[in-house]
């Protein structure tokens, strides 16, 4: 194009000159003819002028859009004139700097709202409408022990092979139905399956959100476990008593010593009921923030020392040694004596019923960082390691502790206090060869 733009312009120049010759020799047809052509020549060049000037802004054109396309919405175009083409790229530029603000804006709610959704507990998976994953959030790798970039892409079935969830999914997809389930996983790991389908979502189809249902679970079976031991432990002295009763009703009263012996054994049974009962309330006042606590400074040494001296006649009598042993300077804490000398009689009480004759039970008491470590530890017969996470729930007791006796709130009442004192418990055991709980208490500023 930009070879024949040149030609017609230099034949016009030519034709130009034959001109002038013909009007000097005096032909003036000629000459005529001849500007006509000149006319003709130069007309065609400004027009091919023009074209290749549209030609090349429509190149320019169009490699500016090849590079928004790409993504470059920073590209530019110069306008160099203020014709028809200056403004056609005026325009190309507002409409870049338009796109590249609403992509800004777009990228930046879709952060917010991965961000949003990705801070939340429960994890968030989004199906396509042939239920392959087209998103995961950052609680799919704790919940369902997947890594969310890893599952992308992939087949629903792949990462919950789920016979429920799976016909969820086929009916939020084809009828448009939500559900819900419940998945136990393993170790006891329960999860809640919503599906939801997704009505105008593009791309998605599916929605399901999955739900950690353990701590539920494990409270329905606390709760469980708290109706069947406190009706096991009400129903056995209470069964007791209605047996000495009868027996003493049907002759026995006639004896005094039978009778004493039984009346004796139901005087036992009633003090454990009121035991049990106390300790429930103090519990329950406990949690309700109810019971009054003094608050004020505590000399643990002195607590730990005297909770020693109240069970050495236990011990002595069950044929265990008892060691208490204090840490020089030992800091005090805020809180109120008398709960927290409880607590420390609860654990070696347990320390000694639970420790054969001949064994021994060690109290410590030492500073721990910010804290101050209780330590009560025994070498008996050990908790088994499925029953120790348990051991601080109310009524729960093992079956070495069932066979022992006792109410089953002792180390229930020991957590509560700890905690109502800003403090924490802790139990460490080995079957067979003993166990150690410890309390941890925050030291008071000296």
């Amino acid at each position: 194009m930009r070879s024949f733009r040149t030609r017609a312009l230099a034949a016009a120049a030519v034709l130009g000159l034959a001109a002038v010759i013909a009007l000097i020799l005096g032909h003036p047809s000629t000459a005529l003819v001849i500007v006509v052509a000149v006319l003709v020549a130069a007309g065609l060049a400004v027009l091919v002028t023009a074209i290749s000037s549209i030609g090349g802004s429509a190149r320019v054109l169009a490699g500016a859009s090849r590079e928004i396309a790409d993504g470059q919405f920073t590209v530019r175009l110069e306008a160099g004139s203020d014709d028809e083409l200056g403004l056609a790229y005026a325009e190309f530029n507002r409409m870049a700097s338009r796109l590249e603000t609403l992509v800004a804006e777009t990228s930046q709610e879709r952060s917010r709202l991965t961000a949003a959704i990705n801070s939340g507990p429960d994890a968030v998976v989004a199906l396509d409408r042939e239920s392959n994953i087209t998103f995961a959030s950052a609680a799919v790798h704790d919940l369902l022990d997947r890594d969310p970039g890893e599952i992308v892409g992939r087949p629903f079935v792949w990462m919950m092979p789920d016979a429920e969830v799976i016909e969820g999914l086929r009916a939020s997809r084809e009828r448009g139905e939500s559900s819900s389930y419940v998945i136990e996983r393993p170790n006891r790991h329960f999860l809640r399956a919503i599906i939801t389908p997704i009505v105008g979502g593009g791309a998605w189809s599916s929605l399901v959100v999955f739900h950690d249902m353990t701590d539920v679970k494990r409270i329905e079976q606390v709760r469980r476990d708290f109706v069947a031991n406190v009706s096991h432990e009400l129903r056995t002295p209470l069964a007791a008593i209605k047996s000495v009763i009868e027996t003493l009703q049907s002759g026995a009263m006639e004896d005094s010593a039978i009778a004493r012996d039984f009346l004796e054994r139901a005087d036992g049974e009633v003090d454990r009921l009121v035991q049990m009962v106390e300790e429930l309330l103090e519990l329950s006042r406990i949690e309700s923030g109810e019971l009054s606590m003094a608050r004020e400074p505590v000399d643990l040494a002195t607590a730990v020392q005297s909770a020693g001296d109240r069970l050495r006649p236990q011990a002595e009598r069950a044929g265990v040694a008892l060691a208490v042993a204090v840490g020089d300077d030992l800091p005090r804490v805020i809180g109120d004596r008398v709960s927290l000398e409880r607590a420390i009689v609860n654990l070696i009480n347990n320390a000694i019923k639970f420790t054969p004759e001949g064994g021994l039970v060690r109290i410590t008491a030492q500073p721990s960082d910010s804290s101050v470590m209780i330590e009560v530890s025994d070498n008996g017969a050990g908790i088994e390691p499925t029953d120790l996470p348990r051991v601080f729930e109310r009524f729960f007791k093992a079956d070495r502790a069932r066979r022992a006796g006792g109410t089953g709130l002792g180390l229930a009442v020991v957590k509560h206090t700890a905690e109502a004192h800003g403090g924490r418990v802790e139990a460490e055991s080995t079957l067979g060869q003993g166990s150690t709980f410890r309390i941890w208490l925050p030291a008071a500023d000296r």
